[in-house]
């Protein structure tokens, strides 16, 4: 099937070469993969005519997955064709003025995205499917589908955007002859993000139902990728709940990073002297925690990931600000949830150190690079009566397992220069 490379108009982009990696001049994607294209060694016949069979058996499934991902591309292209225009038209409304972003989010990339990498890619390894899912599985390593995320953060503002203009919408729509109109154009990448997981986990039935002749690499592959894409899915639904966030005047939470996760949680908040129901959500830069309220959730404070302090116990953890006492609040919540939190902090506090380092580094390699300058050492300890460090890199811990749930077993972790 034809797939359209372009857009008009408003929409226009470049068309960029050719999605390739066996005999391609694009050196960039063949580095990109470089890992999943090394030399095979030979194999033997009874392998490959175990692969040939665990192939057939999928191929039903396989051939949905590509054709339908061809149609989700011209539906996409399709729709930005009849819509993605309207922000040069002389009867566009006053009210959508300057919302090009709140209409359509980023589903631009998104079509971009699926238009010269994925659909390629799943079509050249349409007859490996091991490498078509170690492939798969490199995208969402590198983060090239959070763009779902960050489109479903967008969904509320845009479809109470199509609400408020259903009638001018709707003579576009006639216009244009499109029979679907700009409501089901926009929710194609929700309903698409939803069918990946669906369908991983129809090949993984087959598999099993004939693991006699299915390779166990092919399966663990598969697997992996399910749980991946579970996992993606589960955040970008979360990253939706966002919107309910309200009286946070003082930033843009749009602005804190990759949203990673969000949770309840029963909170002493030590600043209003009182016990609340929280969401609390965590991104790259930050922890933000916020008071159940109706259908809102009314914002109380944040916690940047370079001055956030912590200590553990087994069902409550404790957040203040820089030093103890000092926006104080503890987080309680089942333990399995606690150590889930542990880890997602200790990740948070581990990657603002690594880029710190780096940066640090980088500076010292052009300020003294005929020195040699080594750069500063980041030391981990531990210390229960200090927080904070004037090391100019904030207070960074490595967080073990906590310990029993008592309070002499309260420990801070930090990092100084």
């Amino acid at each position: 099937m034809d797939t359209p490379s372009t857009c008009d108009g408003n929409y226009r982009s470049t068309p960029r070469r050719k999605t390739e990696i066996i005999g391609t001049t694009n050196h960039q994607l063949v580095d990109k993969f470089h890992s999943l294209y090394q030399p095979k060694e030979e194999e033997d016949d009874v392998e490959i005519e175990l692969r040939d069979k665990s192939d057939k058996c999928v191929h039903p499934i396989l051939e949905e997955l590509i054709h339908t991902e061809e149609a989700y591309v011209n539906n996409l292209f399709t729709g930005l064709e009849n819509y993605g225009n309207i922000f040069q038209r002389k009867d566009l409304p006053l009210g959508l003025r300057g919302k090009k972003y709140d209409l359509f989010g980023n589903i631009e990339q998104i079509y971009e995205f699926h238009r010269d990498e994925f659909l390629p890619m799943l079509q050249r390894n349409r007859r490996d499917l091991k490498r078509l899912f170690d492939e798969f599985l490199v995208f969402l390593d590198q983060d090239c589908f959070y763009g779902y995320v960050i489109f479903t953060m967008n969904k509320q503002k845009s479809l109470k955007l199509c609400d408020l203009y259903k009638n001018y919408f709707t003579s576009i729509r006639l216009e244009r002859d499109d029979k679907l109109g700009i409501n089901s154009f926009l929710v194609q990448p929700i309903q698409r993000m939803a069918r990946y997981p669906l369908l991983l986990t129809q090949f993984i039935t087959t598999f099993f139902k004939n693991r006699d002749i299915v390779m166990k690499p092919l399966i663990e592959s598969c697997c992996r990728l399910e749980k991946r894409l579970r996992t993606l899915l589960t955040t970008t639904n979360e990253s939706e709940i966002i919107n309910d966030i309200v009286d946070c005047h003082e930033f843009n939470v749009y602005y804190q990073g990759k949203f990673r996760k969000v949770s309840e949680f029963q909170v002493m908040d030590q600043k209003l002297k009182r016990n609340y129901r929280a969401k609390v959500f965590i991104f790259d830069k930050c922890i933000i925690y916020t008071e159940i309220k109706g259908k809102h959730l009314v914002f109380h404070g944040r916690y940047p990931c370079e001055h956030v302090g912590i200590s553990a116990r087994t069902k409550s953890f404790t957040l203040y600000y820089e030093r103890r006492k000092q926006q104080e609040c503890e987080f309680t919540a089942d333990p399995a949830q606690i150590q889930l939190w542990l880890d997602l902090i200790r990740d948070m506090i581990n990657n603002y150190a690594n880029e710190e380092r780096l940066k640090l580094q980088e500076r010292y390699s052009r300020e003294n690079d005929h020195l040699h300058r080594k750069a500063p050492s980041f030391s981990l300890y531990r210390d229960s009566n200090r927080f904070s460090s004037d090391s100019g890199i904030g207070n960074i811990w490595i967080m073990p397992k906590p310990d029993e749930d008592t309070a002499s077993n309260r420990t801070t972790w930090y990092a100084a220069s």
